[in-house]
């Protein structure tokens, strides 16, 4: 993969992130954007907020796989993950950062992720080109 764009900075929670932290709207939190993608260009631009109980200054090197920064140096478990894709057309916004046409086919997964006690460290949004993204699901019994 291919790091086109890591930025880390902190915005007001809104309606819907401070509902599913328990926090108050409005309070600020760490939200890191990171565009991603092979060396032909972009496939997917991902926005994630994490809960200010974690302790993330914004200032911690992204380039690292996130979650083995959330556990080893925040002793924390992202182990619960609520997933939630659906089929959209690209804005203007999404389709200039992923380099495609405003109205492509893009895929739009939210995730909810918690800790094994089932409290939430973060809501994550990735914006995917539909003809680079498959997802694959195996569901056992």
């Amino acid at each position: 993969f291919v790091n086109f764009l890591i930025e880390a900075k902190w915005v007001n929670a809104n309606e819907k992130i401070a509902k599913f932290f328990g926090i108050s709207e409005g309070e600020k939190i760490l939200c890191l954007s990171r565009l991603r993608g092979f060396t032909d260009g972009p496939f997917v631009f991902f926005e994630s907020y994490f809960h200010p109980r974690i302790g993330l200054t914004g200032e911690e090197d992204f380039t690292k796989p996130l979650y083995a920064i959330l556990e080893n140096k925040y002793n924390v478990v992202p182990s619960i993950s609520k997933e939630e894709i659906k089929a959209k057309l690209a804005s203007k916004i999404t389709a200039d950062r992923l380099q495609i046409k405003k109205g492509d086919p893009i895929l739009v997964r939210e995730r909810y992720v918690s800790d094994p006690g089932n409290r939430p460290l973060e809501y994550n949004i990735g914006f995917y080109i539909a003809e680079k993204f498959t997802y694959s699901i195996t569901i056992t019994r």
